[in-house]
């Protein structure tokens, strides 16, 4: 038998470098959850815009404030990120791309993609 050196322990996350894909991975779960945090008050903005003319004013004038559009911008994040990364491993799942040099390309490009997407919906939020 062998005796292991014991192995160095790091406690604080914010010193470790993490790999794309796993700053990725932890995204993924981060958007998931606010998505799923939002529903409510996403199926009540439809009901409530559904239910007559009167309501879809009312429910159009609330998503119209600065605050509401910042909120929106960080679920268009949350669901374009986890859209993309939700392919990505479905991708794995089936053994495409699981080699880790590609595997760490495509997180990036998961990252990169749903920052782009935002950006693209925040351009279009606040032209009008």
């Amino acid at each position: 038998m062998y005796s292991r050196a014991p192995r160095p322990k790091n406690l604080n996350l914010l010193t470790v470098k993490f790999p794309f894909s796993a700053v990725m991975s932890v995204g993924h779960r981060a958007a998931g959850i606010v998505l799923f945090l939002s529903l409510p008050y996403v199926l009540y903005l439809l009901q409530m815009s559904l239910a007559s003319e009167a309501g879809f004013i009312q429910a159009q004038a609330e998503l119209s404030g600065v605050w509401i559009k910042l909120i929106m911008t960080a679920l268009v994040w949350a669901l374009a990120h986890h859209f993309i990364a939700g392919i990505r491993y479905f991708l794995l799942d089936v053994d495409i791309g699981i080699d880790r040099q590609t595997a760490q390309k495509t997180a990036l490009l998961v990252m990169i993609l749903g920052v782009v997407i935002t950006l693209w919906f925040v351009w279009y939020l606040f032209k009008s």
